[in-house]
């Protein structure tokens, strides 16, 4: 399973910008927003920005995707554990 989690614009020139998401950076295509700024909110894949993200928009999404991989891994352990 492929999750992209929001990311935070950490510096933009002109072949694209470096993204930092869960303390990994990454460089990412502006293609699709050119204006985007140090300090915006971002969803990236496929190494291309495909989204902008209000702050409250990022710290929804991120917490939910947490959650969600937090289900799945205690899925993992009865699953296990019935086995």
């Amino acid at each position: 399973m492929c999750l992209a989690m929001p990311g935070q614009v950490l510096a933009v020139d002109a072949s694209g910008a470096t993204i930092e998401s869960d303390g990994r950076q990454r460089r990412a295509s502006t293609l699709l927003y050119p204006d985007l700024a140090v300090g915006d909110w971002v969803i990236v894949a496929a190494g291309t920005v495909v989204r902008e993200l209000t702050p409250a928009e990022a710290t929804e999404i991120r917490n939910a995707l947490l959650e969600a991989l937090r289900l799945d891994d205690s899925q993992k352990g009865l699953t296990d554990a019935v086995s």
